[in-house]
C-alpha cells in the first residue's frame, strides 16, 4: 500500500504536486506591459528601446517601518510620507522607478519583505517621439486606448501572458543570488510586432523643427512615389505613461491634430480651384480678371490682400496664384461653378477620410449644395466657410500634385513581422489611380515653384536652402472662443523629381508665408543632409 501510494504521488500526480510546490518557491512580479513592439520602417524601435530598474512593492508583505521606508525613498525619490500614506496602500504591486544605481542600497532593498529589485522594458520613452500615432494603453487591463495601439491592440497583446517569478523563502523574501525564472513564456512564432512606414529620424526632425518656433499645430511628411507616412506631428504634446494629467485640459493635447483636427484650408485650397479650371480647359495660366481689391457677391465684400494697395488691377491665373488673390480666385470660382470644385476637392480626397490606420480620423468638411448656391461659392473659392480639412488631406493633396497626377494614398503600416523579423501580414501594396492629367498636374507644378521664387513664400529665402515648391495659406477660424487665422504652408521638394511632400499647419499663426514656410524650409532642409550623410 505505501509502495503504491508513493507511486502515485511521484508519478502520477506528479506534475500536479511539482507546480504546486514551484508556485511556493516563487513570487510571480509584475514587470511592466507584455506586448508586441512598434517599429519604423528602419527597424528601429519606437517602443520599448530602453531598460530601467525598478523596486517592485507588494502592500500586503511589506512592512512600513521608519527604516524601510527610507531605503525605498532614497532609491526612488518618493517622499516617505507619500509611501506611507498615498503609494503603498490596498492589494495592488506598486511599481517605482530607482533613480540611480545605488548597489548598496539596492542589497539591503533585497533583503525587505515584499520588496523585489526588477529591471523592465519602458513602453514608452520619455521624449514622447511620435506619441500621437503610437497612441497609449490602460495599464491595468493593458488595452490600447488610441492610435496604433488601440487600432492593433488584438495584434500587440498576444504576447502578454509572459511571466516572471522571484525565488523567496517562506516569508515570502526574495533570496539573493537565486534570481528570477521564467514561468510561461510564448513561443517566438505567435509574438507580434508592427512595423510602420515612419522614420524615426525624419520624424525626430519634424518634431524638432516644430518645437522651435510653434506651440500649436501640426506637421506631416510624405513618401511622394509611395504614398508612406514619414513623419506625423501634433502638438501641444502629452506624456503616454501619465494620460490622467492631460484628460482636464482644454489644449485637447490627446487630440491628433493631423487626423484628428478640422481646419479652414484658406488659401492652400486654390490649388483645388486651379485645378478644377484647369481640368476642365476653362481657363489657361495667362488668362486675366481684374483684382480692385475686393469682390462683392450679393451683400458680402470679400478682401484681397492687396486692398489697401487698391488691387493687382489686370492680373493673370499664374500671379494670382503665386500672389494669392483673391479677388481673382473668386472671379475664378464663379467661372468654374461650385459644384465642380467640390467635385475635384472629391477627386483630390477632401470631404472623405484617407484610411490611414488610424482610428481617430475625421473626414473633414465639404459643403452642401445650398451653400455653394450664393455668396458661399465666394468664400470656398478662396478656403473659407464651411470647408474643413486635415493636414493629412491636405499633404496628401500635395502629393499628388508632385506625382503628375497619380494618387498612391496614404499609408502608416508595411509588415506586422514575428520575433525574427518574418513578415507574417504584409501591408505594403499601393493601389495608384490618376486624378488630374499630366498636363494639369505640370501646369500646378509651375505655379507653386513661382510661390516659393517670387510670390507670398519668397521672404521665407526658401531657394537658398532648398529646391522646392508650395502654396502658403492664411485661413480664418475660430479657436478658444475667438477669432483667430491659421498659417498654412504645403509643398514638396525636390522641385524637379519630388521625393517629399510636407504640410505645416501653425495654429493662430497668421501669415502663412511668414510662420509656416520657413518650418517647412528648416525640415527639408534638415532631410536633405540627414540624405546626403546616410549616402
Amino acid at each position: 500500500m505505501l509502495i503504491s501510494r508513493l507511486a502515485y504521488i511521484q508519478v502520477l500526480r506528479r506534475d500536479d504536486f511539482y507546480q504546486k510546490a514551484t508556485n511556493q518557491w516563487f513570487k510571480e512580479i509584475p514587470i511592466g506591459v507584455a506586448r508586441g513592439k512598434i517599429f519604423d520602417r528602419n527597424m528601429k524601435p519606437l517602443t520599448n528601446k530602453q531598460k530601467t530598474q525598478y523596486l517592485v512593492i507588494f502592500p500586503e508583505l511589506f512592512q512600513k517601518t521608519e527604516q524601510n521606508l527610507e531605503i525605498i525613498a532614497k532609491l526612488t525619490g518618493v517622499k516617505t510620507y507619500m509611501l506611507r500614506y498615498e503609494k503603498i496602500t490596498g492589494l495592488r504591486p506598486v511599481q517605482l522607478k530607482v533613480l540611480d544605481d545605488q548597489v548598496s542600497l539596492l542589497k539591503k532593498a533585497v533583503g525587505i519583505r515584499g520588496v523585489y529589485p526588477v529591471e523592465a522594458e519602458d513602453r514608452y520613452a520619455e521624449t514622447g517621439l511620435a506619441s500621437h500615432i503610437i497612441g497609449y494603453i490602460n495599464k491595468i487591463d493593458n488595452t490600447g486606448h488610441q492610435g496604433l495601439e488601440k487600432n492593433f491592440d488584438e495584434v500587440l497583446k498576444e504576447n502578454q501572458d509572459f511571466k516572471i517569478g522571484a525565488i523567496v523563502d517562506a516569508q515570502k523574501r526574495m533570496i539573493p543570488g537565486l534570481g528570477y525564472k521564467i514561468i510561461q513564456e510564448n513561443t517566438p512564432d505567435k509574438r507580434k510586432s508592427i512595423v510602420t512606414t515612419l522614420d524615426a529620424a525624419i520624424q525626430q526632425i519634424a518634431e524638432e523643427e516644430f518645437d522651435r518656433s510653434h506651440h500649436k499645430g501640426s506637421v506631416v511628411v510624405l513618401d511622394i512615389q509611395s504614398g508612406d507616412v514619414i513623419a506625423m506631428v501634433s502638438r501641444p504634446n502629452y506624456n503616454q505613461d501619465d494620460v490622467a494629467a492631460s484628460l482636464n485640459s482644454n489644449n485637447l493635447e490627446l487630440f491628433n491634430r493631423a487626423i484628428q483636427i478640422p481646419y479652414p484650408p484658406g488659401s492652400v485650397f486654390k490649388m483645388v480651384v486651379a485645378a478644377a479650371a484647369l481640368e476642365n480647359h476653362l481657363i489657361s495660366l495667362s488668362d486675366t480678371f481684374f483684382c480692385s481689391g475686393a469682390e462683392e457677391i450679393g451683400d458680402v465684400v470679400i478682401r484681397c490682400s492687396s486692398y489697401e494697395r487698391g488691387g493687382h488691377g489686370q492680373i493673370n491665373l499664374e500671379n494670382a496664384f503665386s500672389l494669392s488673390c483673391n479677388s481673382y480666385f473668386i472671379q475664378l470660382g464663379r467661372l468654374v461653378g461650385g459644384k465642380e470644385i467640390l467635385s475635384m476637392a472629391e477627386k483630390m480626397g477632401l470631404g472623405h477620410k484617407t484610411g490611414i490606420e488610424l482610428p481617430e480620423e475625421i473626414a473633414g468638411t465639404l459643403p452642401d449644395g445650398d451653400y455653394i448656391k450664393g455668396a458661399g461659392i465666394g468664400n470656398i473659392s478662396i478656403g473659407q466657410g464651411t470647408l474643413e480639412v486635415t493636414p493629412l488631406q491636405i499633404a496628401r493633396l500635395t502629393a499628388i500634385i508632385a506625382n503628375d497626377g497619380v494618387d498612391n494614398g496614404v499609408h502608416l503600416i508595411r509588415h506586422i513581422v514575428d520575433e525574427y523579423g518574418n513578415i507574417l501580414e504584409d501591408y505594403s501594396k499601393t493601389n495608384a489611380q490618376r486624378v488630374l492629367s499630366p498636363d494639369t498636374a505640370t501646369q500646378l507644378q509651375h505655379m507653386m515653384q513661382k510661390v516659393v521664387a517670387e510670390g507670398t513664400a519668397r521672404n521665407s529665402d526658401m531657394t537658398a536652402a532648398i529646391d522646392a515648391a508650395g502654396k502658403t495659406g492664411s485661413a480664418e477660424a475660430v479657436s478658444d472662443r475667438k477669432n483667430t487665422v491659421h498659417a498654412w504652408f504645403t509643398g514638396y521638394f525636390p522641385s524637379k523629381n519630388p521625393r517629399y511632400a510636407i504640410t505645416v499647419v501653425v495654429e493662430d499663426g497668421g501669415s502663412g508665408g511668414r510662420i509656416a514656410a520657413p518650418t517647412f524650409k528648416n525640415i527639408a532642409r534638415r532631410i536633405n543632409i540627414l540624405e546626403n550623410e546616410s549616402n
